[in-house]
């Protein structure tokens, strides 16, 4: 399953509107959305997700849709380092289905970014929801 995650972080170019990315699955039928919370007066940068995937989430798909139905969502903060690896991820709005949060968070730790400029000890913190659709 290909997923599609966008990191929005304070950066040198202003915008505005909400931003949201999908990508068409592969093999499994499975769409991941990811919805970034908006802030009016922000300045955002939006460093390129490397190939981003849930596969915790695909194992987990008919749990999802006979608890959540066809669509679980999260809310976290994710921050990523300089080098592209995410640093941390928190839940901060659960799906109210823990394994399905567990297996974001476990997922979201393994994903890559493209790099961001700036010093190594500095990292880049958003706030995002991903919502998972098992039959996308």
């Amino acid at each position: 399953m290909k997923s599609v995650l966008i990191l929005v972080a304070l950066g040198a170019c202003a915008t505005t509107g909400t931003s949201t990315l999908d990508r068409e699955p592969h093999s499994t039928g499975s769409r991941v959305h990811l919805d970034l919370a908006v802030h009016a007066d922000a300045q955002r940068l939006f460093p390129a997700a490397i190939d981003p995937r849930l596969p915790s989430a695909d194992r987990l798909a008919p749990q999802i849709l006979a608890e959540l139905g066809n669509r679980a969502s999260i809310e976290v903060k994710l921050c990523v380092a300089p080098e592209g690896r995410v640093s941390s991820v928190e839940v901060l709005k659960s799906s109210t289905l823990t394994a399905f949060d567990q297996s974001v968070m476990a997922d979201a730790m393994s994903w890559q970014f493209s790099a961001l400029p700036g010093p190594a000890n500095v990292r880049t913190c958003e706030r995002a929801t991903i919502t998972y659709l098992p039959h996308g």
